[in-house]
């Protein structure tokens, strides 16, 4: 007998935006801030692990609470390597992590294309990045970091 799946085992992969911009990380987090009402902060850097040596890539987060998103502000270019080493175009990426049932992604994305200041913004498919390990890894990385944050 087949029995249907549950909602919440279905890992849903992340929606993704690559962003074009010669500011700053922390300027680009303020405006994204403004143009979408977020609220990014400076969290733990991320790490690729890279041949020789760990890349750590800035990293800023935001969790939509009530409909339990993640977002993520991440620079591409690390001290070592590309995060996403088949996107080196992009300067920052725009992660969104959850079930975005109401398309917010889609709205952050439109609202962020408006600034003057953001060069470019393109939303690509996760599942046809190569490498997608390192991503999952600072994901968890990431939860444990909120968990020790809320005890």
């Amino acid at each position: 007998m087949n029995r249907p799946q549950d909602f919440n085992s279905v890992i849903r992969p992340p929606r993704i935006a690559g962003i074009k911009s010669n500011m700053p990380a922390y300027k680009v987090a303020w405006h994204i801030n403004n143009c979408y009402g977020m609220n990014f902060a400076l969290n733990l850097d991320w790490q690729k692990d890279v041949k020789d040596k760990p890349s750590f890539h800035q990293h800023y987060f935001y969790q939509f609470e009530d409909v339990e998103l993640n977002w993520h502000l991440v620079n591409n270019k690390g001290t070592a390597a590309y995060f996403f080493q088949s996107r080196p175009m992009f300067d920052y990426l725009l992660v969104c992590d959850g079930d975005d049932i109401y398309q917010y992604f889609e709205k952050a994305v439109e609202s962020i294309r408006m600034h003057k200041f953001i060069d470019h913004v393109f939303p690509f498919d996760f599942d046809l990045l190569k490498s997608k390990a390192s991503y999952y890894r600072n994901i968890l990385r990431n939860k444990q970091f909120i968990e020790d944050l809320h005890v």
